[in-house]
């Protein structure tokens, strides 16, 4: 996620508008990550509101040690960690029953390039639109696995950090997660998604 500095500046120093401007600017990179880690169009605006709550209590004591960006994006991951945790423990208690289907909203239009022919196109966002709903199958742990390190960019240790598990767990759920989206998104999604662990 990547924020101005001045605009961080400016938010601590309490000037007019520019929290609102932060917000703005980062606001649908947040819904994204939040989005693609819960599978739930409902739960990720939540946890995007939960994100910016935080960010508004602690821009002023925000002391640059990382990137803004790199701190909001932790921020969010957390977030969404301690919801799927909630999910799981409401499950557990029989408050939940499922999950609410979804698919990644379609940011991806140009992915195939100016030049390509509309055929082209046409299977790249057929190809899009499978590993999208593939992911969307995953079950939560390794969807958040794919989420943080494909998809985020994040090492297999800063993963694991967050999850709370070795790097080892985290290698053998990306592992399973990876062999799950090729049956998925091969096999047309037949496949049921129970298997991915």
């Amino acid at each position: 996620m990547d924020v101005d500095p001045a605009l961080v500046r400016a938010c601590q120093r309490g000037e007019r508008g520019a929290l609102d401007e932060l917000i703005r600017a980062t606001y649908a990179d947040v819904y994204k990550l939040a989005r693609r880690m819960l599978a739930d169009p409902d739960e990720a605006a939540d946890a995007t509101q939960e994100v910016f709550i935080r960010v508004m209590r602690s821009v002023v004591g925000f002391r640059g040690e990382a990137a803004f960006g790199t701190w909001l994006h932790r921020v969010t991951v957390n977030v969404c960690l301690t919801t799927l945790r909630k999910r799981t423990r409401n499950r557990q208690a029989g408050l939940v029953a499922g999950r609410t289907p979804f698919a990644l909203p379609d940011d991806q239009a140009a992915i195939a390039g100016d030049e390509a022919s509309p055929g082209d196109r046409a299977e790249t966002a057929d190809l899009v639109r499978r590993s999208e709903d593939a992911l969307a199958k995953l079950n939560e742990e390794a969807r958040t696995v794919v989420v943080l390190r494909d998809i985020e960019g994040l090492s297999t240790k800063e993963v694991a950090d967050l999850l709370g598990v070795t790097e080892n767990v985290v290698k053998v759920r990306l592992h399973r997660a990876h062999a799950k989206l090729r049956e998925l998104v091969l096999g047309g999604g037949a496949a049921t998604a129970g298997g991915a662990a």
